[in-house]
């Protein structure tokens, strides 16, 4: 018995589940343009979430109703699709597929320079938009955790770099050992109920304070905890405590 290869009604159904999840925006200035590439849409199970006709308004209305991804022409009225792709590329950071009649090398350069994913010709059939935005998408979400994991780097390397600075203010404050010095911010901490680096970071600060020339001012507020002592000439620990 042989099998076919073509989709079965309900794989049909699943796929249109999936796709209704997935919101699109289209700006485009002529009407029977962003009608049918609508109806194409929503043939294939995307949900539609606004039409526009011209750059600014795609900003606008992307940056209230927060779509998967946007479907952008690049001529038109006002702002132009390119220009109006950068500033959604950055903010909010939705993906923004160009669909155009122009093909020159110059325009895709500079799409690809302004954050666009990807870059259609029209006519475009069903079946190569519906390749576009899932690619689309899934590239986005692929630079979005790329971003994530990047941001999460970049704090870490600066909690560590305060954490150090706090630690060699400490050790020639306090004449302290880097381990001593280490474990008095580790036992802070935990007295504290204060993460490790903004303590460490409070420290920078109290130390930029002490040796920033002396102007007339009025008593800062004590904090909760009570201040964090790191000159050698108060409070000094006994040898039991570090």
């Amino acid at each position: 018995m042989s099998l076919s290869n073509a989709p079965s009604a309900m794989d049909r159904a699943g796929v249109s589940r999936m796709n209704r999840l997935c919101k699109v925006l289209i700006a485009d200035d002529e009407r029977s343009v962003s009608a049918s590439l609508q109806g194409q849409l929503e043939a294939l199970g995307y949900d539609v979430v606004a039409v526009v006709d011209d750059g600014q308004r795609a900003i606008e209305v992307c940056r209230r109703t927060l779509p998967d991804i946007v479907m952008m022409d690049i001529e038109m009225p006002g702002l132009d699709g390119l220009s109006a792709a950068r500033q959604i590329a950055q903010d909010p950071g939705t993906p923004v597929v160009i669909l155009t009649a122009h093909g020159h090398p110059n325009l895709v350069d500079q799409a690809v320079q302004d954050g666009v994913i990807q870059y259609l010709l029209k006519p475009v059939t069903s079946p190569s938009l519906h390749a576009a935005i899932q690619t689309a998408v899934a590239r986005a979400r692929e630079v979005k955790v790329l971003r994530d994991s990047v941001d999460a780097l970049e704090l870490t390397l600066r909690e560590r770099k305060l954490i150090e600075r706090a630690k060699g203010i400490l050790m020639t404050r306090r004449s302290l050992s880097e381990p001593e010095a280490f474990r008095f911010l580790q036992r802070q901490s935990q007295d504290r109920r204060m993460p490790m680096a903004k303590l460490a970071e409070s420290i920078v600060q109290a130390d930029e304070l002490l040796d920033s020339p002396t102007t007339p001012s009025s008593p800062a507020p004590s904090s909760q905890h009570g201040p964090i002592p790191i000159s050698r000439h108060s409070s000094r620990h006994s040898s039991e405590d570090l």
